[in-house]
């Protein structure tokens, strides 16, 4: 595996030696922008950008009708030494957060830094530039005016793209420079123009950068590269959420989608992390998610809609019932108890009982949930009854009735306690299966190669076929170079498998042998050849960055290696998997149950010593056996 970029004390650089291109998302709440960007073969700077405007939406209510605007490597700033425009080498990209491209003209007069990055509240997306005299004697630096609108008639009307960027000229002394800020920006034509300052703009961003990555929920231990992936991957989930119609929403992004939400990216797989990050606007848009699908929980218990689009205004159920209801029964459960607020629980706890009896409705005569598809909305075969949705109702069966024990609900938490016990043994015996010489699970009736989704009855505490399971995942017929492959003997890989499958991994203790996969994994998204987030498939999408991965994957950590579970809403069971090669890890300022904590786990041959560290300054100091729990107090 080859490593290009290395890491900085505040992010990742990666010097220019050769020619390469790369393309990396970054989002404000209201715009979001894919940057394209490298070397060609004579070194000369590759800058390109795909913009989108959520909230901007095009005629038609279809999940992609998001205004786009396409800028080429020739829109951009030129600059210009004694009146004669230089060429521009690129010398090295860093990223921190904010995509900053360092270049130089041909005879290393000039020294150029561009600061590229989307507004974090304006719908503008800017690129503030630094041009800094090196030559040693005066130079006249310029730059020319840049200007251009163009015209889309929307579902609003009339949609004005601008991009400009003030003439600039300025006798530069040695170490003095010449700033400036391309800006574009879209809106209504009639809308007044936006006049982004690119230094103010650009103190935005570093604060809001700082804030997700430093505030909260920080990971400290001895490898560097798995602390700054997962301080990058909360940005990435963080950033992705824009404002619309509904109020805020998280949305996957990646060019197709925006302003609208998902059962599994944002149901299942964000909402439930967001609130230990203790980032309000990532709470309130959970609940406008979850509020947007129960919008759609009537008393003929039809399907809920795979997602809902175009800022709430419609829906998207092509792929029929994918299973989620029972996507959306494990994640809110989860998200109710995690954010610990007694009020919205009991607001939304009825959407809770509508996915229930939704799911156990759809049960059939061998016990099992029957779904028309799953996630991957039918691209691969996954018969009248798949291993997920299953595995799903169980884990949200099993939250739902922790969260209706808290609200005195004791009746449905009755009903569910037993029906997920049932469910677990269906799940065995109609699932449970010898697969390529592996004691693990057919996804489904029929099936007769390994699958990734084996790996998701781990992350439910299902450890019946643990074993097995483990050793399939980690066998070279699924494990390849990116990942848990979908399909044994195929090449196609989605990251979110991969991500539950290293979180099931390190729930059932097989975090020593794991960690190195984990390792390799980190190293190739953070350093390799397209950086440095997790991604959503291949060859489906190229690879692009969508947002909720990079939640799956801070799970890793926190659902995984620390093993934090909300269990009450004051509560968290905790489980440590953590490998001996890391001795020690700490997770801090962890928002959870209306509370906060700090996560103390040092590794010792036969388990762990912990500390658990409250805001009011208790803590409590135990160990556990490999493998042990306990449920601890989050808050009085």
């Amino acid at each position: 595996m080859e490593l290009f970029w290395k890491l900085t004390e505040k992010g990742i650089a990666r010097r220019v030696d050769s020619e390469f291109c790369d393309r990396i998302e970054m989002s404000g709440a209201k715009v979001s922008a894919i940057v394209t960007y490298g070397a060609d073969g004579e070194g000369r700077l590759v800058l390109s950008r795909d913009l989108y405007f959520p909230a901007l939406r095009m005629p038609g209510r279809d999940t992609h009708a998001t205004l786009r605007s396409s800028h080429k490597n020739s829109e951009r700033d030129r600059f210009f030494v004694d009146g004669k425009e230089v060429g521009e080498f690129a010398k090295e990209f860093v990223f921190d957060g904010i995509l900053h491209c360092l270049s130089a003209d041909e005879g290393g007069r000039i020294r150029i830094v561009r600061h590229l990055f989307p507004c974090v509240d304006q719908s503008a997306y800017v690129e503030y530039t630094v041009v800094e005299n090196v030559s040693g004697a005066p130079l006249t630096v310029s730059a020319q005016r840049v200007g251009k609108t163009s015209y889309q008639r929307g579902a609003a009307g009339t949609y004005a793209v601008n991009m400009l960027r003030e003439e600039a000229c300025a006798r530069l002394g040695p170490g003095e420079a010449l700033r400036g800020t391309l800006c574009f920006w879209a809106g209504l034509h009639s809308d007044a123009p936006i006049k982004a300052d690119g230094e103010k703009e650009l103190e935005k961003r570093e604060e809001f950068v700082k804030q997700i990555c430093d505030e909260n929920l920080i990971l400290d231990c001895s490898d560097r590269e798995l602390e700054k992936f997962f301080s990058l991957a909360k940005l990435r989930a963080a950033e992705s959420i824009f404002d619309t119609a509904a109020g805020p929403l998280h949305s996957p992004g990646g060019g197709p989608f925006y302003a609208a939400v998902w059962a599994n990216d944002q149901a299942e797989y964000a909402c439930p992390f967001f609130p230990y990050l203790g980032y309000e606007r990532a709470n309130v848009s959970c609940l406008n998610a979850y509020g947007l699908f129960a919008n759609f929980m009537g008393p003929d218990l039809e399907p809920i809609p795979s997602s809902i689009i175009d800022e709430g205004r419609f829906f998207w159920c092509g792929a029929g019932d994918r299973g989620d209801a029972a996507m959306y029964l494990y994640g809110c459960s989860r998200c109710l108890l995690a954010l610990g607020d007694e009020k919205t629980a009991r607001e939304r706890f009825w959407t809770l009982r509508w996915a229930a009896d939704f799911c156990l409705k759809k049960l059939t005569s061998d016990g099992v949930v029957a779904s028309d598809s799953d996630e991957l909305e039918g691209r691969l075969p996954s018969g009248g009854e798949n291993l997920c949705t299953s595995s799903l109702t169980y884990g949200g069966l099993v939250s739902a009735a922790a969260l209706a024990r808290e609200l005195d609900e004791n009746a449905d938490a009755q009903k569910w306690e037993a029906a997920a016990a049932r469910l677990r043994g269906a799940i065995e015996k109609f699932f449970g299966a010898k697969v390529s010489g592996f004691d693990t699970y057919r996804y489904y009736a029929g099936n007769t190669v390994l699958r990734s989704w084996i790996c998701i009855p781990l992350t439910m505490d299902i450890f019946e076929r643990a074993e097995g399971t483990a050793d399939a995942l980690l066998s070279d017929r699924l494990f390849g170079d990116d990942g848990v492959l979908s399909v044994e003997g195929e090449t196609t890989f989605w990251d979110r498998s991969t991500l539950y499958a290293f979180r099931g991994l390190f729930n059932v203790g097989e975090c020593d042998r794991t960690y190195g996969y984990l390792r390799r994994y980190v190293q190739r998204r953070l350093l390799g050849a397209h950086v440095p987030y997790a991604v959503e498939a291949f060859p489906e999408g190229d690879q692009r960055h969508l947002s909720a991965e990079s939640a799956l994957f801070c799970r890793v950590v926190t659902e995984g290696m620390f093993g934090i579970v909300p269990v009450g809403l004051r509560s968290v069971r905790i489980r440590p998997s953590v490998p001996l090669a890391l001795g020690r890890v700490r997770l801090r300022r962890v928002r959870a149950c209306g509370g906060c904590f700090d996560l103390d786990v040092e590794r010792l041959e036969d388990g762990y010593s912990v500390t658990f560290s409250r805001a009011d300054g208790s803590s409590e100091r135990f160990t556990l056996p490999l493998g042990g729990s306990r449920t601890l107090r989050v808050r009085t």
